[in-house]
């Protein structure tokens, strides 16, 4: 399963068409956010010592990005990872959990740098592919209403499909 998980993520990452630093960041959140996926959908719980690497690599492969004067924008990811976290703590605060916040900065400045289309994409796959999944847990009677379920897998899923879905602007 890890093997297959990691060869889906960077196929997407290469489906995606990025090429230098922002490619290399992409790859960054595909690794970790692998070993994430992972162990979030195992355990429901995101470790620090993952959430936090895989946001502090992140902004530092796209501020290099941003140095070499690759397409995207430092400031848009910038300001969507400050959303996303604003957000995603805010949803703490109902009952998801402070690792979806922390993830959610660094999927955040990703889909910023590629465009906001991206970001908000990123966002509504990821609630779409919880919901769907929910759903059918309830029908199938494999959960109830009181159940929990991981949500760091689907950002990351959702992260990976809406860079492979938009273009850089």
């Amino acid at each position: 399963m890890p093997e297959a998980a990691a060869g889906a993520a960077f196929a997407a990452v290469a489906m995606g068409g990025a090429v230098g630093w922002y490619a290399v960041a992409q790859s960054w959140v595909a690794a970790l956010g692998t070993a994430l996926l992972l162990i979030d959908s195992a355990v429901q719980r995101l470790p620090d010592a993952l959430t936090m690497p895989t946001t502090v690599g992140t902004l530092v492969l796209l501020v290099a990005a941003a140095t070499h004067h690759e397409s995207g924008s430092l400031v848009r990811a910038v300001s969507v990872a400050a959303a996303a976290g604003v957000l995603f703590t805010l949803f703490a605060l109902g009952g998801m959990g402070l690792g979806d916040a922390k993830v959610a900065v660094s999927i955040g400045a990703l889909l910023g740098w590629r465009s906001w289309q991206a970001a908000w994409l990123g966002l509504v796959v990821s609630f779409l592919l919880a919901a769907a999944v929910a759903t059918v847990l309830l029908v199938t009677r494999r959960g109830h209403r009181k159940s929990t379920l991981a949500f760091g897998p689907f950002l990351i899923i959702g992260a990976l499909a809406a860079a492979v879905l938009t273009t850089n602007t």
